[in-house]
């Protein structure tokens, strides 16, 4: 009796834990301080690197992050200026996007450009004046003067006598797409498929905030009926309309994962009790876990991640083996006291909830702040479940379970063959290790930081025709150019530019971005100045006599070279590649088309490094998938030295042996099906571990009752099996990996520990529970 009044005590304290967690919830939902984080690369850890790339890292990202691209499709002109007069008044009218704002003022950029032109020349002309072949100069000019459609003013001529000004605003046109023409300030193409019109809009709320997605995507979708009118099509890409993707299917998998266990658990239980009770009550409890799991992990993390919730909808459930486990032995004493029925139980009970709380230990260890909010939610929200199970189900009548034990009697007959025929059993275990073993040669790792988030067809092939339309095939990898002071910075600038330039040429590189290319450095303008100073007069005179100019002009004009200003970054604000100047010592030179990886990695040094954000993740994943392979070594020795500690040495082989064979089988069929393993594959084998010896602890302590074990067991394993089976369809490759490895270790660590685990005539629970009656 006294063992009865504790569970009264304990209830009495859970309810007053529950009601201040209900009370601490309630108030982050009305303070709105409820953050559900949707940006999947939140999941990842900081890359290693000293500070300023960080920074710059996360300046390139927010650049591009913050906005979404559109394209205009229309049959002709008419129709694009019409879709154009009302694309801009959408964007006015809707309060989501920052104002529109023409891509380039080419007329302001112009004009500022010629009113800083003394400095300015394109490289065939530094040639010439270095070489000293004032020949060639005055030849090109005159070779432009006679050309049609050029339109030449005598005053122009006195500005600019030798005509270098247009000679070098031509050159900047030719490093620019030809076909892209810059027209009412935007970027437009006009070809034999129609003419098309490049839009960029600045988000005002972050790309991942949910309320901000889903506003969004309501717009567009008016936006594109709007248009449709007119016979124009849009098309979309950026950030917002992945991540808008990545939201909307982690919701739908979360939808589709509860409603996909509820009923296969409703099934079950429905067949092991022929009653549906055990819904209410597993709701009652996961509820519990999971709202207990949501508050702790949104207090120890200041938010909680959508996948944690996608991982927290199967990973809770796992409590319903503690649930199966019990009312199975409870049906075969029906009229017992719960509670009395529970006692004997416990030790089981409990060892199996540690060895599961072991196995997401291991995985908070990861340095991926993912995997650290999962593991914490799962053993919070296990623990709440489990204390709300032990303290609920001994309360309620017992259920009959005859016919699920009668029906499942092969579980244990097939148990008993193999326990009974000593050289069946190891005959199989080795052959299972033999085979396995063998298997895990054929078994490859895929480590691309592309697997971790879901990507629609449709949204890449978007993305992939509006780079194409406009030739932009831009690169993730750009090189961070730095120097002690501006000056040098321009300088090392430009010498990576040369060096750009000849992988160009060489097909080695098919563009590149670079404020350089428009804005020469300081000390590159004035040597300009300077070279062209040092043109002889009498060349002048011979220049102006051929040009029909007046020799007075020209030479006035070389005279005032030396008061002409230089053109800087602050005149060229406006500019679309302003963005490339992240600090007065600091820009980037964004790379397009790269071909040959390796040409561009030779021309890193201490001020020029190249920087590859998802390629250095990948390489992050592969450190931390090599590290977790150890841990799972590691994890396996602990458990078995922590069991040999409970139960004796004698009990470790017995309990480690299924879920060893499991594991292998696992990464076996894997090797088979021609699955790729990465660090999500190997986080899921330390879940295996957990559940695994449950089973093993279970049929190890269960001789005298093997068939209602073999039962109970069965149902776990298919609960889970519902659970984990659906993460395996997830859409987002990480998921479906995580949730196939543990599907099928879960299936295997039941089968091998319901055919190897042998019982520990020790343990006897049937009779304790007739003594304590």
């Amino acid at each position: 009796m006294r063992f009865s009044n504790w569970p009264n005590k304990l209830t009495a304290l859970w309810l007053a834990v529950l009601s201040l967690v209900g009370i601490v919830l309630l108030s982050m939902w009305f303070s709105k301080s409820i953050h559900i984080q949707t940006n999947i690369f939140a999941l990842l850890p900081e890359l290693s690197q000293d500070q300023q790339l960080e920074q710059t890292q996360h300046y390139v990202s927010e650049q591009l992050n913050n906005k979404v691209f559109v394209l205009l499709d229309a049959k002709d002109e008419t129709q694009l200026n019409q879709a154009t007069v009302q694309f801009k008044q959408q964007v006015q009218k809707s309060q989501l996007w920052q104002p529109l704002q023409a891509q380039v003022d080419t007329a302001a950029i112009g004009k500022v450009l010629f009113e800083h032109r003394a400095g300015l020349l394109r490289a065939d002309d530094v040639q010439a004046l270095t070489n000293q072949d004032y020949a060639a100069l005055t030849e090109q000019g005159l070779l432009q003067i006679m050309s049609p459609g050029l339109p030449i003013t005598a005053d122009f001529l006195r500005q600019d006598p030798l005509l270098l000004f247009p000679r070098y605003v031509l050159n900047l046109s030719q490093q620019q797409h030809s076909a892209v023409e810059m027209q009412e300030g935007f970027a437009t193409v006009h070809d034999e498929r129609g003419w098309s019109r490049l839009f960029v809009l600045e988000l005002k709320q972050s790309p991942y905030n949910i309320d901000y997605q889903e506003q969004s995507s309501d717009w567009m979708q008016t936006v594109e009926q709007k248009l449709a009118a007119l016979d124009v099509k849009l098309h979309w890409t950026g950030t917002l309309r992945f991540a808008s993707y990545g939201t909307h299917s982690a919701q739908q998998e979360i939808s589709t994962i509860g409603l996909g266990s509820s009923l296969g658990i409703l099934l079950l239980v429905w067949f092991g009790f022929r009653s549906l009770r055990p819904m209410l009550t597993e709701f009652i409890a996961v509820t519990t876990g999971s709202l207990v799991a949501f508050t702790v992990t949104h207090l120890v993390f200041g938010e909680i991640h959508l996948v944690t919730l996608v991982f927290g909808a199967s990973l809770i459930g796992v409590c319903v083996d503690f649930s199966y486990y019990f009312m199975a032995i409870q049906s075969q004493h029906r009229g017992h006291n719960g509670f009395l029925i529970l006692k004997p139980l416990l030790p089981s009970l409990f060892m199996g909830l540690l060895t599961t709380l072991v196995a997401y230990v291991f995985l908070s260890i990861s340095p991926f702040p993912g995997f650290k909010q999962i593991a914490v939610f799962s053993m919070v929200g296990l623990v709440s479940a489990w204390i709300t199970s032990i303290l609920l189900l001994p309360r309620l009548p017992a259920l009959n379970a005859a016919l699920a034990i009668r029906t499942l009697r092969f579980i244990g007959h097939a148990r008993e063959y193999f326990q009974t025929h000593k050289s069946l059993r190891w005959g199989s275990i080795a052959t299972i290790l033999v085979l396995g073993v063998t298997s895990l040669f054929w078994l490859k790792p895929n480590d691309q930081i592309q697997n971790l988030q879901s990507m629609d067809q449709q949204l890449k092939q978007e993305d992939q025709y509006i780079r194409e339309r406009f030739s932009q095939q831009q690169s993730s990898d750009y090189f961070v150019v730095r120097g002690e002071t501006t000056a040098e910075l321009e300088q090392h600038e430009q010498q990576l530019i040369a060096q750009l330039n000849q992988l160009k040429t060489q097909a080695k590189l098919q563009g590149f971005q670079a404020l350089g290319q428009w804005i020469p450095s300081a000390v590159e303008q004035r040597q300009h100045i300077s070279l062209l100073q040092n043109i002889p007069k009498d060349v002048l005179r011979e220049y102006a006599a051929s040009m029909q100019l007046d020799a007075h002009d020209v030479l006035a004009w070389q005279a005032q070279l030396a008061t002409q200003p230089i053109l800087t970054l602050d005149q060229m604000k406006q500019h679309p590649l302003a963005f490339l100047q992240r600090t007065p010592t600091e820009r980037l030179v964004m790379l397009q088309g790269i071909e040959q990886l390796d040409a561009l990695k030779a021309l890193n040094s201490p001020n020029v490094q190249l920087l590859q954000p998802v390629q250095s993740l990948s390489d992050l994943f592969k450190q931390h998938r090599i590290q977790a392979q150890w841990l799972l070594v590691a994890a396996m020795i602990t458990l078995a030295l922590g069991l040999g500690w409970v139960y004796g040495r004698a009990a470790i082989l017995p309990l480690v042996l299924p879920v060893t064979l499991a594991l292998i089988s696992t990464f076996a069929v894997q090797a088979w099906l021609g699955v790729e393993i990465n660090l999500f594959s190997l986080m899921g084998t330390f879940l295996i571990i957990g559940i695994g010896v449950d089973y093993a602890i279970f049929y190890r302590h269960g001789h005298d009752h093997a068939q209602v074990v073999g039962m109970a067991l069965f149902l776990c394993m298919m609960s889970t099996f519902f659970g984990f089976g659906l993460l395996a369809f997830s859409q987002t490759y990480a998921i479906h990996c995580f949730g196939l490895t543990v599907l099928l270790g879960v299936v295997f660590a039941f089968i091998y520990a319901t055919l190897f685990t042998s019982s520990d005539a020790k343990h006897v629970v049937m009779k304790k529970i007739q003594s304590e009656h």
